[in-house]
């Protein structure tokens, strides 16, 4: 619901200001006539437009309880301005204007001239009369802007002295046209209608020109360098710092000096235990169902190529470009493979371009589902099909007697969705008794959500890891954010089992003993808590770990520019790559991440080379079985604690894997102390990873 209470606000806020701005040019209009009875009329009129503008500032109040029953992260922007800015100039409003409006209605009601006396007329431009209806639409304005299109963020200080001395500014400038206002009608005297006009024309061409500077100022400071280092970040949040968001300390960060990451590599020499080619082609591809695809592949299909290893086995990938122009590189989501074969073009390595080729050499050490993808234009790459499944066996090998299923779920352009490549409903016959575990990996950037009909089920592993003592589940529904995995364990019975997505019903597999027979997909119902889901067992650290350091990401959106463009932009604590503080870890460092989701979509946090134990979700300690992930589904409205521990040493990508949020920059960085990278990023270069 917190979307829609996001999308109401601004309704909302834009109601106010129309109906309050109209409210008080009534009422400023009012001492510019002299008709006795005429204006009396109008004034009853401006009576009801400000009990009618009372809707949207009594509808203003109930949202800020609402954002503030989320938590003080997600009321504190509307309790310290929209509060102060527009409540309570309203609520004057209904204390002072419209008793006085009455009253002086009433009085001149009575009055037996034709005309209205300057006295009575003057008495409209009194402050307590005049002024708290035009506040509460500046204010409104204000709101409007700092709840939607420039939200501040925690250590409010410097956002309270801007905005306010704004406001402080609007209202002065109100107090001096009411009382030149009053001036002139106490005089009798009014400028010429070309003096007046000229005013309201410069006026005009103020605000425009103001406006058009804004634009092209914003536009061409939001453009990235050509070339830049991805670890060139206005801050970091330095290693060490004090506990709590509050403690988080900022300090002036230079081009990073010390070792290259391209030393962190996984074993350079001996015989791989398993060895692959890929090659990254363009390919139309025709769907069973029928879709034609212009994409990118890898080897010739999507997914690419099942791979698949056994924990701690060398393996060898090697990466060919036979014609994608913008370039490849190989990220293998969830694995913690050494730094220099992460796969991040201008970070870990060159993207390779058309002609080359790359080769990936490390250990896998968590037996687990993964996949693999390219980080090169990723919103654009993966999409169009550079992706597939990895999968790490267990050194005895898969368990015997089981039926393994990678389940890929991809959505092209034009929302064709497939799971496996495949765009429409595929049956699958499994001997009844049979133990079958899905692989359930959402390629996707956004969120999506499989139904199991026919079966009870338990889930078994989240991104990788082994869930502890999950219990058998029933007519739940299963959320994976973008580039999450869930392991699905289930014993085939006698009659059809059906996997779907939720957004897809009529697709997906349909698994039947025989062959024969269907089943409906039941796509409604509650999600599972993976909060709560399995067997709580011990960890290396938890929430009464004292962190070395704490860090809080408040994640909003609103229009702005990125890279010269006008998008809807998605902010960590009201910023854009480049301009998010990395975060400088020393090795062994125990790290606590608060994430505050206060924007109208989904973030999957993918942070790279690491797993994170979730500790809470909205305040609610995670009570089931130890979860760690290596992309955390914050939802909107939500917050989410985790910790994780410094083991792996590098330069690391921390970015939404909504695809889609990090091309417009919600990309971070986890950078350890003493590292570098000679690779650069930019248009000027061959590398463009989001």
């Amino acid at each position: 619901m917190f979307e829609a209470w996001l999308g109401a606000d601004t309704s909302v806020g834009v109601a106010l200001i129309v109906l309050w701005a109209w409210a008080s040019w009534w009422l400023g209009r009012l001492t510019h006539r002299t008709e006795r009875k005429k204006t009396a009329s109008r004034g009853i009129g401006t009576a009801v437009l400000l009990l009618v503008a009372g809707v949207p500032a009594l509808a203003k109040a109930g949202l800020i309880a609402l954002f503030l029953s989320y938590g003080w992260e997600f009321g504190a922007n509307y309790v310290v301005f929209a509060l102060p800015m527009v409540i309570v100039p309203a609520v004057l409003t209904y204390v002072w204007t419209l008793p006085a409006l009455l009253r002086w209605r009433r009085v001149t009601r009575q009055g037996n001239e034709a005309e209205l006396s300057r006295t009575e007329r003057a008495a409209l431009t009194d402050l307590k009369v005049a002024l708290p209806p035009r506040l509460t639409a500046i204010g409104g304005a204000f709101a409007l802007w700092l709840g939607f299109f420039k939200q501040p963020v925690p250590g409010l200080g410097d956002d309270i002295a801007l905005y306010y001395g704004l406001f402080l500014l609007a209202a002065a400038w109100q107090v001096v046209k009411l009382r030149r206002t009053a001036v002139r009608i106490a005089t009798g005297t009014q400028p010429a209608l070309g003096i007046r006009a000229a005013r309201a024309g410069a006026v005009v061409a103020a605000f425009a020109a103001v406006t058009v500077l804004g634009i092209v100022w914003s536009a061409t400071s939001s453009k990235l360098p050509g070339s830049y280092n991805m670890t060139d970040h206005g801050h970091t949040t330095a290693a060490g710092a004090g506990q709590g968001s509050g403690g988080v300390t900022h300090v002036a960060h230079d081009t990073p000096t010390g070792r290259s990451i391209t030393a962190l590599t996984g074993p350079r020499d001996g015989k791989p235990d398993k060895k692959f080619t890929l090659t990254a082609r363009k390919a139309q591809l025709t769907l069973p169902g029928g879709a034609k695809i212009d994409g990118w592949t890898y080897n010739g299909t999507v997914p690419g190529p099942l791979l698949r290893v056994t924990q701690n086995e060398l393996v060898e990938v090697e990466l060919v470009n036979q014609d994608v122009e913008a370039g490849v590189s190989l990220h293998w989501h969830g694995v913690d493979v050494p730094n220099a074969e992460d796969g991040v073009p201008g970070l870990t390595q060159d993207a390779v371009p058309p002609g080359g080729r790359h080769v990936y050499r490390f250990r896998s050490p968590d037996v687990g589902s993964y996949w693999y993808h390219s980080h090169q234009v990723s919103s654009e790459q993966v999409r169009a099909g550079l992706y597939g499944a990895f999968i790490v066996d267990p050194p005895q090998g898969p368990e015997p007697g089981v039926t393994d299923i990678p389940v890929v779920l991809h959505t092209f352009k034009g929302q064709v969705q497939t799971i496996n490549g495949v765009d429409r409903l595929e049956r699958t016959t499994i001997a009844p008794g049979t133990k079958v575990r899905l692989r359930l990996i959402n390629t996707d950037s956004l969120s999506r959500t499989f139904a199991l009909t026919g079966t009870p089920f338990r889930v078994v592993g989240i991104d990788g890891t082994p869930v502890n003592g999950p219990g058998e589940i029933t007519g739940k529904l299963l959320e994976l954010g973008g580039g999450a995995r869930n392991d699905v364990e289930f014993t085939m019975p006698a009659t059809p089992v059906r996997l779907a997505a939720t957004n897809f019903p009529d697709k997906g597999v349909l698994f039947t003993p025989d062959g024969s027979g269907d089943l409906e997909a039941v796509v409604t119902g509650d999600k599972l808590d993976t909060n709560s889901y399995g067997t709580p067992a011990p960890t290396p650290f938890g929430r009464d770990t004292k962190p070395s350091q704490t860090v809080e990401w408040v994640m909003d959106n609103h229009f702005g520019f990125f890279d010269g463009g006008f998008h809807m932009v998605f902010t960590v604590n009201g910023k854009l790559f480049p301009d998010v503080p990395a975060t400088v870890v020393r090795e062994g460092d125990i790290v606590k991440v608060r994430f505050v989701n206060r924007s109208f979509l989904d973030h999957p946090m993918h942070l790279h080379g690491h797993h994170v134990l979730v500790l809470s979700r909205n305040d609610k300690p995670a009570s089931g079985s130890p979860q760690w992930l290596d992309t955390v589904l914050v939802r909107p409205g939500e917050t989410a604690e985790v910790m994780f521990r410094a083991d792996n040493p590098g330069l690391w990508m921390d970015h939404c894997h909504n695809l889609d949020h990090a091309a417009i920059g919600m990309v971070m960085h986890l950078s350890y102390e003493g590292w570098t990278t000679p690779f650069q990023a930019g248009t000027d270069t061959p590398n463009q990873p989001e």
